[in-house]
């Protein structure tokens, strides 16, 4: 049982955005395991986020809707797009934009806190700096992918799909060399760390939750086992395409097809589905992945990493974002095959399909994996960390 009543608890505000997508579910993860050691633990987000996190307990602070992120990071995200230039030098820093517009209403909503440490997720950089820095405590960046930065293993150009390079070189990173803390929710087996990792940097292993619901009522049905299709939560133009190829290709397979889709996806793109193809909005991939025997996505780090963690090899197309990097590791580290997102068609993603069904060394290699993962314990290893911020300075 957590220890509520353990000598030296501190104060812990974690700041995620809607915004990020599958990049805060990490931080509600630690931000989780915080509160179970006994620390007084708030969430600064906006409507959505609270919404989804209220099954935690963790009491949240909401960013004012007309100060969406979304309003200062989408018009320059759009401009890199349309330019395919990287961002000018001198014009600033959308994060930390919206991180000048948003503090007056935070900072009074946390007057009575008084944190020891501030948590962020990638999107939340902006705001978290200038919080740690008005507050003068130090602050830990939660990394939800692989490690960023000047000395990665892999160039920027062949992880990141524009415009996602320009904006994490020239947004992300700046702020990120900030944190007191560097914490990567990541697999060190996957993403292998660089040579030589900054100090105040660890690899701590995926840091997974996911918002709880009710199973639907077709998942405990006798039948084939499942595939699981999953896209974006944040979705990204096109990637429909994705979901379209694999249902064609899994229609005459013996096996059940689930389709998640998010909000912002257009169900009727799909058409007409077989007798096979389930499609549904948010299910935990919890409650799919223990019976899938394959997972089809677009390379989010999130999906990935559940994966991994159940042991179910994977058909990825990376479509923007991180996601080519997350692919490219996946693929080196024998549990997926990748299909270009150019090649996305259906004889490309047959054949994937089929290289993953008919090989059992992709479901071998990912069962190890996930024995591992399954075996260590990664918010300990988190929280151990993050209270190090407090400890080492005493």
């Amino acid at each position: 049982m957590p220890d509520k009543r353990r000598a030296g608890a501190h104060s812990i505000v974690g700041v995620i955005s809607a915004r990020g997508g599958g990049d805060w579910p990490s931080v509600v993860a630690l931000a989780a395991g915080l509160r179970d050691r006994g620390h007084a633990v708030c969430l600064v987000g906006d409507t959505s986020t609270a919404a989804a996190v209220r099954s935690t307990g963790l009491p949240t602070v909401c960013v004012p809707s007309h100060l969406a992120l979304g309003g200062y990071l989408d018009p320059p995200l759009q401009h890199l797009l349309t330019s395919g230039e990287a961002p000018d030098p001198a014009a600033p820093n959308p994060l930390v934009q919206w991180a000048q517009a948003c503090a007056p209403a935070v900072r009074a909503a946390l007057q009575e806190r008084q944190p020891a440490v501030l948590l962020s997720a990638l999107h939340g950089l902006g705001l978290t700096d200038l919080l740690a820095a008005a507050l003068e405590v130090p602050w830990c960046f939660v990394n939800p992918s692989f490690y960023f930065g000047e000395d990665s293993a892999r160039p920027w150009d062949a992880d990141f799909r524009s415009p996602g390079v320009h904006a994490m070189r020239s947004w992300f990173l700046p702020l990120s060399q900030r944190a007191s803390l560097v914490l990567h929710a990541t697999d060190p087996v996957f993403d292998v760390p660089p040579a030589r990792l900054p100090g105040h940097h660890h690899y701590v292993g995926p840091l997974l939750w996911e918002v709880p619901t009710d199973a639907p009522a077709f998942l405990s049905a006798p039948g084939p086992p499942w595939v699981l299709v999953s896209l974006s939560t944040l979705p990204q133009a096109g990637e429909l395409a994705i979901a379209r190829t694999a249902i064609r290709a899994l229609a005459r397979e013996a096996v059940r097809v689930l389709v998640t889709l998010a909000p912002g996806h257009a169900r009727a793109e799909l058409g007409m589905v077989p007798d096979n193809v389930y499609l549904s909005n948010y299910v935990p991939h919890s409650m799919m992945l223990p019976n899938s025997r394959l997972v089809m996505s677009h390379a989010g780090h999130g999906i990935v990493m559940k994966a991994l963690y159940y042991g179910v090899p994977m058909v990825l197309v990376p479509w923007g974002r991180d996601q080519p990097g997350v692919a490219a590791r996946a693929e080196a580290l024998g549990v997926a095959t990748v299909v270009p997102r150019d090649a996305c068609d259906d004889a490309s993603v047959a054949q994937a399909v089929r290289c993953i069904l008919d090989d059992p060394r992709y479901t071998e290699r990912v069962c190890t994996v996930s024995r591992r993962l399954q075996a260590e314990d990664a918010v300990t290893a988190a929280w151990v960390q993050v209270e190090s911020l407090w400890t080492n300075a005493a």
